[in-house]
């Protein structure tokens, strides 16, 4: 709770700060988001690292097998990332990258998950 009181503090001194900046100078401002960005990632890295940890002891204990446990922990990350550099695109004013840099995220994402996709399909070929 103490990290998410920080990366809040953070994220709204940044944003306040880069509103004034943008009145005057509009691509300092730019940068200032992006600097906060990547520092409130920082933080949220911190605490994905305890989450593979809890992850990878959960794992341990049921059997899952990594080729199931690892896409989904990929997923999510490339989908934070996405998510992080896409917003960043909008505030530049550049909608046509964001959603270029989302179209590439989804990709990323199914790529990921393919090794979770062939899995299921085994397993129902097994089935039947």
């Amino acid at each position: 709770m103490t990290l998410l009181m920080k990366a809040a503090a953070l994220g709204l001194t940044g944003a306040v700060t880069a509103l004034l900046l943008k009145k005057n100078a509009p691509e300092l401002g730019l940068c200032l988001s992006i600097a906060v960005s990547l520092a409130a990632a920082g933080i949220a890295v911190e605490l994905f690292s305890e989450l593979r940890e809890i992850v990878v002891l959960a794992r341990d204990q049921t059997g899952l097998s990594p080729a199931v446990v690892g896409p989904v922990l990929k997923c999510v990350g490339i989908g934070a990332v996405t998510r992080l550099a896409a917003d960043l695109c909008k505030d530049a004013g550049q909608g046509a990258i964001a959603s270029a840099v989302e179209l590439c995220g989804a990709a990323c994402a199914m790529g990921a998950a393919l090794p979770l996709i062939r899995s299921l399909l085994l397993m129902i070929n097994e089935l039947t």
